[in-house]
């Protein structure tokens, strides 16, 4: 064994070092106390005998010293001394000291002594080894219920709808928490969204979370499938249904949850939500640019069996951004020491809903990493971001789609098939002009008419008057004027331009306008054989 002895007498440190190493034990000597607690700084000793009465730190602060630190393993300490008073001994064995080893020394106590403190050492070992054991297993189990919670309770969007794209960001504050998230397709228009957080956090929040969310999905196929009054329940029927179901086991529990119910319906582009207890959600208009927070319905579930619940219906545009959040989200603290809010929350949302669903969860985990010093110890944080595209389908002549630069394929598309089925005589060639015109116009709306966003919700109309064909462009933002576009100059000293001068050579005619709260550009071609 690797000892520390510390003493100031030589002689005495002599001897007790000669005994120590016929044992066949390697000795680390300090002559004071002070070079005692810098050895014990540097490297961990698992046995420290030390004298009473040292310079610079005696023997009882160096105990006290140790036993105050934090360490991996237990260090044994025996004190030398010549004191027999009981009411010191006492007192060393308050600041921390395991035995005694009496000056003159003798031997044969020393070998009792030091065989005791390794059978202490020993144990204390197997116990340590035993824990880790434990908690190595422990932790096995904590990232197997996370792997199982994260497929069983955060189920992936469906892909049978493109009237969504979602995105999800979710730290538990332990490895497994109550959050929960899950997705009903009803159709190619219908998408139902459900999130939802248990009181309490860990394992036994995990269970019931997938208890409820089980018991929701039971429900839904209940009342699909009921001989009373078969057919897609609305969210409020749902809602009693589920509450009826699993809510006197709540309260037997005495436990609750806040939950988030939301139907997404492209077919009249349509928002109906139930909403208990659970924060305000979050609604970004793609046409204003304003944030605003939807109303709470209900309490939680599990707070009242005799709750009667109650939805409500908003509209909704292409490229609208819904967001459904934990309270780990608003108890964010911000730079002045304020909490976050949901005001807050929405505040901060609005500069940068416009940003790809990846993007805006990365800035969401930015602020979480920002404000994390002051958040509530043990929050889960989740995060559920809906981007509504709606059936991007041709409505009142005029498709409505959310337009960022990968999805303007979308609108060239519409052109395409429009200008093909006019049967105005285009040929192939022409056609690609059209398009290039329509390409750039729609990249120019992206890109100019709400400075550093990354998308806007569009409205394309394409469509033949006479000989001509017509395409038009609907777009909110900052009133665009031709007039303001210099010529492109080719000798590479300025830019701008170019793209306009592109529009101008693809098509026949092109017109700028700003009509109420929208852009209106105007492209116009006819087949050169007519």
């Amino acid at each position: 064994m690797r000892i520390l002895v510390a003493d100031d007498d030589v002689l005495s440190a002599d001897i007790l070092i000669a005994s120590l190493r016929s044992m066949n034990h390697e000795v680390v000597f300090a002559s004071n106390g002070g070079e005692a607690w810098r050895l014990l700084q540097q490297e961990p000793f698992r046995l420290v005998i030390l004298d009473w009465v040292m310079p610079e730190m005696d023997g009882m602060e160096v105990c006290r010293s140790i036993r105050a630190r934090q360490a991996n393993s237990y260090t044994y300490i025996i004190l030398l001394t010549g004191r027999t008073d009981r009411k010191d001994r006492l007192e060393a064995l308050e600041g921390g000291a395991d035995d005694f080893l009496t000056k003159p020394l003798d031997n044969g106590e020393l070998v009792a002594r030091l065989n005791v403190a390794n059978r202490i050492l020993e144990t204390e070992e197997a116990v340590r080894r035993t824990n880790r054991e434990l908690q190595q297993a422990r932790q096995k189990e904590i990232e197997l219920g996370a792997t199982i919670q994260k497929r069983l309770l955060y189920s992936p969007p469906p892909r049978t709808t493109n009237a969504i794209e979602t995105a999800s960001l979710s730290i538990p504050s332990q490895y497994v928490d109550g959050d929960f998230c899950d997705f009903f397709a009803h159709g190619n228009e219908i998408v139902d969204v459900f999130v939802g957080d248990v009181m309490g956090k860990g394992v036994p929040a995990a269970m019931v979370g997938a208890g409820v969310k089980t018991g929701l999905q039971r429900c839904m196929i209940s009342l699909l499938t009921s001989a009373i009054d078969p057919g897609l329940p609305s969210p409020e029927r749902l809602l009693q249904s589920l509450d009826d179901l699993v809510c006197a086991e709540l309260i037997d529990l005495g436990t609750f949850l806040t939950l988030c119910y939301a139907r997404f319906d492209s077919s009249d582009d349509s928002l109906t939500y139930v909403n208990c207890g659970h924060p305000k959600i979050v609604l970004w208009d793609s046409l204003s640019g304003v944030c605003r927070l939807l109303d709470t319905t209900n309490v939680p579930l599990g707070f009242s069996d005799a709750e009667s619940y109650e939805q409500r219906t908003g509209r909704l545009h292409p490229g609208d951004l819904v967001l459904f959040y934990s309270d780990g989200v608003t108890d964010l603290k911000l730079p002045n020491g304020k909490r976050l809010g949901m005001k807050g929350f929405a505040d901060w949302v609005e500069n940068r809903a416009h940003l790809p669903l990846d993007e805006f969860l990365s800035e969401v985990e930015q602020l979480r990493e920002g404000g994390l010093v002051g958040l509530v110890a043990g929050d889960d944080f989740t995060c559920v971001a809906i981007r509504y595209r709606g059936a991007e389908l041709v409505k009142d002549d005029f498709l409505h789609l959310w337009a960022d630069t990968g999805s303007l394929k979308k609108v060239r598309k519409h052109v395409k098939e429009s200008a093909r089925n006019a049967n105005l005589g285009f040929t192939d060639a022409e056609i690609n002009e059209l398009l290039l015109a329509v390409q750039e116009a729609a990249s120019n709306a992206v890109r100019h008419s709400r400075p550093g966003q990354k998308g806007i919700p569009i409205k394309v109309k394409a469509e033949a008057q006479n000989d001509t064909f017509i395409v038009e462009l609907r777009y909110p933002g900052n009133p665009f004027d031709l007039r303001d576009v210099p010529e492109p100059v080719l000798d590479g000293t300025k830019e701008g331009g170019f793209g306009i001068s592109i529009i101008k050579k693809c098509v026949d005619d092109v017109a700028y306008s700003f009509q109420g709260d929208h852009n209106l550009v105007t492209l116009k071609k006819r087949a050169k054989g007519s």
